[in-house]
């Protein structure tokens, strides 16, 4: 049971959210139509800003003392990464926005840096999950582009909160949360992403 929730973990681990997300948006809206070529010129940039770059930083920590594990365990040394994931996230947002892609697009990432931010406050008072936030903030971009796009995302809805109670159900096996921070990231992740996706000048644009 301990082996299957690490794998659910890894996969859905928050470093990975926002290329899932990008992969959606290209595979069941109007960005279908991109030619290949863009789709993983697209991809690289993501995969550089959002899972490469913030993962050699985490693991130079680790190396260095800073953090203990990958999994980020100790709340008194998340402070740090959180930051990186800000950076990183707003240096991906940056890309797309220079790349010209739709707001309802930058506004995942948007709703993303705004749930990380509130992490960050958190976390020096109280241990949040940031795995099952990142899938929230999945959901929450899945529901909220529906709505603007006019989609009906039945099934994707339907996986992705199975996923969700994979991951905190991992999450809670492997005993590095509790039901409530579990259920608080989860949260904080949908309200954030689904607040700023579901707005009026996403929607116009």
């Amino acid at each position: 049971m301990r082996l299957f929730a690490n794998i659910i973990s890894t996969v859905f681990h928050p470093l990975l959210m926002v290329m899932y997300g990008m992969l959606l948006a290209l595979s069941f809206t109007y960005l279908d139509i991109y030619p290949l070529e863009m789709k993983l010129y697209l991809m690289v940039g993501i995969c550089l800003c959002t899972i490469i770059v913030p993962g050699l930083i985490i693991i130079l920590m680790i190396k260095n003392g800073i953090a203990a594990d990958l999994e980020l365990t100790n709340r008194r040394e998340r402070a740090l990464p959180y930051l990186v994931f800000i950076t990183s996230n707003a240096v991906c947002l940056f890309y797309l926005f220079k790349m010209q892609l739709p707001f309802w697009i930058l506004a995942m990432l948007t709703g993303a840096c705004i749930s990380l931010l509130a992490a960050l406050c958190i976390n020096f008072v109280w241990k949040i999950s940031i795995h099952t936030m990142g899938a929230g903030s999945l959901l929450g971009a899945i529901t909220g582009i529906a709505r603007t796009q006019e989609l009906n995302p039945c099934m994707l809805l339907a996986v992705a909160f199975v996923v969700a109670g994979l991951l905190a159900t991992a999450r809670m096996i492997l005993d590095k949360h509790t039901p409530m921070q579990v259920y608080a990231g989860f949260l904080l992740g949908f309200a954030c992403t689904m607040a700023v996706s579901c707005t009026d000048f996403v929607y116009i644009y």
